[in-house]
């Protein structure tokens, strides 16, 4: 990277950091502004998992590029009727100052803002979030790849997510997914991920969607952080349609490991916690149990990586240094609350927050630009990868 260059990037990393410690998300570096829309999307096929008595009902966001605006303040994550109740329960793992300041964050999507006009139709992304959380919670992420042209769908599958709201009032809490039961329950998330994707190529087609002819189903990408991650590896192995597939520090578990997707693949790995980091007091026989078992999941995690990325026409996988799991998700922005060795240890690394999200966010950018835009190419990935300083590349040997 050229000095000017440099300059620019570290004045704008300078201004987002600021910003988030303002309680206000870093702002998106892309030319467009963002939009976002909520919807409730139901698939009368399926009974609800977490509600037989119902048909499967998803609580769905949309972000894409909007027009110009004259708004300058930023709007709440979520709606005062469901903030709340996501804070409340944000505070059962995060604490309440954690809880507080992610579910007071303010972000730059307007919602239901017009889309902005397009020489073409947009390529699109479906996101599915981790196991307890919801889309609305990577909404500096997905706001960053929305301001860069791309329409994100979000969606939380009720009974996986820690709660859920409805528009009548309803509230959806985990209940789902719990202990051992994960690998067979995360079929659920997949066959959600499967009819949003459905519903997606619809609305494309549909008359009175916002959509019609303003995505490219053509130009289809899936991702997602740790069991949503995973989810999208299922759906490129189970949908030629999906051209290109991200997994965000995803263990895969159950029948994932057998997948085989032949479509471009990108695994975003956290660092490895250590030892080293652990809170003091510990006895040496916990540690010592801790240090192996840290090896064997790191062993098994590289080796289901190789597999399922045998047969793929590219895969790599990249690591980001000083990062953890929760280090993707727009909570990582109040990591500095967690000050203690027991609260931040194997939650998130010492890479600031903000600078955390946007290493994450250029990565996925720069895969999805080169697999599924016009004259894109992998050397453009592994160009974009290069300029920043946390990430290291690895590519499986079947894809050298």
């Amino acid at each position: 990277m050229n000095h000017s260059l440099r300059t620019m990037f570290f004045a704008a990393a300078a201004l987002a950091y600021a910003a988030a410690a303002d309680g206000q998300g870093p702002r998106p570096t892309g030319a467009y502004a963002v939009g976002r829309r909520f919807q409730v999307w139901t698939d009368s096929a399926r009974r609800d998992p977490a509600d037989s008595t119902r048909s499967r009902a998803l609580a769905v966001w949309i972000w894409y590029p909007a027009g110009p605006s004259a708004r300058t303040e930023e709007a709440p994550v979520l709606p005062s009727e469901w903030r709340e109740r996501r804070i409340a329960t944000l505070a059962a793992k995060l604490g309440p100052d954690v809880a507080r300041a992610a579910g007071t964050l303010r972000v730059h999507a307007r919602a239901d803002a017009p889309i902005a006009p397009a020489a073409r139709a947009l390529p699109v992304l479906l996101f599915t979030p981790g196991l307890g959380w919801l889309a609305s919670d990577y909404s500096v992420m997905l706001e960053e790849l929305a301001s860069h042209g791309y329409v994100v769908v979000g969606i939380a599958s009720p009974g996986f997510a820690d709660v859920v709201r409805f528009p009548d009032g309803r509230d959806v809490t985990r209940t789902l997914g719990i202990g051992e039961r994960i690998g067979a329950d995360q079929a659920h998330v997949q066959a959600d991920a499967a009819f949003a994707l459905r519903r997606l190529r619809a609305l494309a087609e549909d008359p009175s969607s916002f959509l019609r002819a303003r995505v490219d189903v053509a130009r289809l990408g899936a991702f997602g952080h740790s069991l949503g991650g995973t989810t999208s590896l299922v759906l490129a192995a189970r949908d030629p349609g999906v051209r290109a597939a991200v997994n965000i520090d995803g263990d895969p578990m159950g029948d994932v490991v057998s997948i085989r997707p032949t479509q471009p693949l990108l695994l975003v790995s956290s660092e490895n916690p250590t030892i080293a980091e652990a809170p003091p007091g510990k006895p040496a026989r916990f540690l010592e149990l801790t240090r192996a078992g840290l090896e064997r999941s790191e062993r098994r995690r590289t080796s289901d990586w190789l597999g399922i990325a045998s047969r793929a026409r590219e895969a790599y996988r990249v690591r980001i240094a000083g990062t953890h799991h929760l280090n993707f998700e727009d909570a990582a922005l109040s990591s500095s609350m967690l000050v203690g060795p027991e609260q931040r240890w194997m939650r998130v690394g010492p890479i600031d927050g903000a600078r955390g999200l946007a290493v994450t966010a250029e990565l996925v950018r720069a895969f999805f630009d080169c697999t599924l835009r016009e004259g894109g190419d992998t050397r453009s990935f592994l160009a974009a990868a290069a300029r920043l300083p946390e990430v290291s590349v690895e590519r499986p040997p079947a894809t050298r």
